[in-house]
């Protein structure tokens, strides 16, 4: 049973997490058809650098001329699954999968390492075998907002924490997770599950939290991510193709998308790349349920699709003048304006995590 406050649930979701944790040869299936490709544009007209996980370190992808540069993490073990960089771009959190030797399961922790060396400075733990840290984010405090994730068979509990580097963890939110921050801090963007995936948002301090999108078709949400000004949040979602897209929901919507086979397979979803990763395999080319770039205002108002690339897995960060989004997927690294009007395709290699946009 569950302790106080704890969020348990099972599913195609906890499964996957669990297969990965144990460390399985084996990835479960999922829906086979076309996956999305794109044919790198001549010239991308956006400047700066995509910070992208990469095998146990990161990737360093200049703008516009693609120069890739490698920045390893020592030691050189496990999988990264994604980064977030403080506001002066010096140090990055880095989420990394890995199992010691003396664990039976592995887990994943959190590197603070140095964005210029890629030298670990300190460490945010697991606190037992196949625990998970992971989906950070930095307050302006220099703080650091995640997640944490506790397996047991197939159930999993939940919850969004804050710590200082070097000092325990308080509990911002249970039963919540993939956070995201304003600008200033001072409000939290979160998802929560009931049924299918709903986003939301509340102060930093702990006030009442608002509901921002619940749509049925939505069946996963990931990566909320604020505009740089704090007038948007960006996120990713996997939608049922055959769904039709309404204002809300009504407890027959709930009870229908619950028993979905669509749903089922974007459950899967958000533990494929890592699974792949780890066991060495290429970049995945059978297409699951399809993620895109969706935006909302912090009221609730605006909520919008920008992207219609149907991609696997897809991540999402915005430009630092908050002009542009990049989303990295399995197949694909894509620019697009904020009303999704122009795009640049940078490469059709892609991958599975979160990704940073510095100067």
């Amino acid at each position: 049973m569950a302790g106080p406050g704890s969020h348990w649930r099972t599913g195609w979701r906890v499964a996957l997490a669990a297969l990965l944790l144990a460390g399985l040869a084996l990835a479960a299936p999922i829906p086979t058809g076309e996956a999305h490709t794109c044919t790198p544009d001549p010239s991308v007209g956006v400047s700066g650098r995509l910070i992208l996980p990469r095998a146990s370190g990161l990737a360093v992808v200049g703008l516009p001329d693609r120069v890739v540069r490698a920045v390893p993490i020592a030691p050189s073990q496990g999988v990264t699954t994604g980064v977030a960089s403080t506001r002066d771009g010096t140090l990055f959190a880095v989420p990394r999968f890995w199992r010691p030797p003396e664990h039976k399961v592995g887990g994943q922790d959190i590197l603070l390492v140095d964005a210029a060396s890629g030298v670990p400075r300190a460490t945010l733990e697991r606190g037992q075998p196949g625990e998970v840290l992971g989906s950070p984010a930095w307050h302006p405090d220099g703080s650091l907002v995640y997640e944490r994730r506790v397996l047991s068979g197939s159930n999993e509990a939940v919850r969004i924490e804050r710590a200082q580097p070097g000092q325990p963890g308080e509990i911002l939110a249970e039963n919540a997770f993939w956070p995201g921050l304003s600008p200033d801090g001072t409000l939290l963007a979160m998802v929560r599950f009931a049924g299918t995936d709903r986003l939301y948002i509340r102060p930093m301090d702990g006030g009442p939290e608002r509901l921002l999108v619940d749509q049925p078709h939505m069946l996963s949400i990931a990566f909320p991510r604020f505009s740089p000004d704090g007038a948007w949040i960006a996120f990713t979602a996997a939608s049922d193709p055959g769904a039709v897209i309404g204002q809300g929901r009504t407890p027959d919507d709930r009870l229908a998308s619950r028993a979905s086979p669509q749903l089922m397979a974007a459950w899967q979803q958000p533990f494929l790349g890592t699974v792949t990763a780890l066991l060495g395999a290429p970049t995945a080319r059978a297409h699951g349920i399809p993620w895109d770039v969706w935006v909302v205002r912090p009221d609730g108002s605006e909520l919008r699709r920008v992207t219609s690339f149907a991609d696997d897995d897809s991540s999402v960060t915005w430009s630092p003048d908050g002009r542009w989004l990049a989303t990295f997927s399995a197949e694909a690294i894509h620019v697009i304006t904020l009303d999704g009007t122009e795009t640049y395709c940078v490469t059709n290699e892609g991958g599975y995590g979160a990704v940073e946009w510095l100067p």
